[in-house]
């Protein structure tokens, strides 16, 4: 009987440090559009090898270079990503959009992102950069 309510208490802990395991509210629509975009482009293996980093740097997903940071000022918001996901056409279709957008933004140090990918160049700049 003691052995019993031992495993039952073990299993009760297992479940609640599962439930609080934060899950990734990863992207992958972004990267899949974003890599359709440039595939035939100078910048398609770097962003292959980048992949999450293209617009982030750090471990955490909060942390944005700044086209992260562009891309969610024309319009890429968490909030826009939970609404629409449930319709991919139509999001990949609104991704497409602020990825165009997005082009011609310019970084801190006046480079356009779209100049940055004409160059070759990764578009975003991590801080320590």
């Amino acid at each position: 009987m003691k052995k019993a309510g031992i495993l039952t208490l073990c299993g009760a802990v297992a479940a609640m440090l599962v439930g609080f395991v934060g899950t990734a509210d990863a992207r992958p629509d972004y990267k899949k559009v974003q890599d359709e975009k440039y595939k035939d482009s100078s910048i398609a293996d770097a962003l292959g090898e980048a992949k999450c980093n293209a617009c982030h740097f750090g471990k955490k997903k909060s942390d944005r270079n700044d086209y992260g940071k562009a891309l969610i000022k024309v319009g890429l918001t968490e909030e826009n990503y939970k609404e629409k996901k449930g319709d991919k056409e139509a999001f990949a279709k609104e991704i497409a959009e602020a990825l165009e957008k997005v082009l011609k933004e310019k970084n801190d140090a006046g480079e356009t992102y779209g100049d940055r990918i004409k160059a070759g160049k990764l578009p975003g700049t991590n801080p320590e950069e």
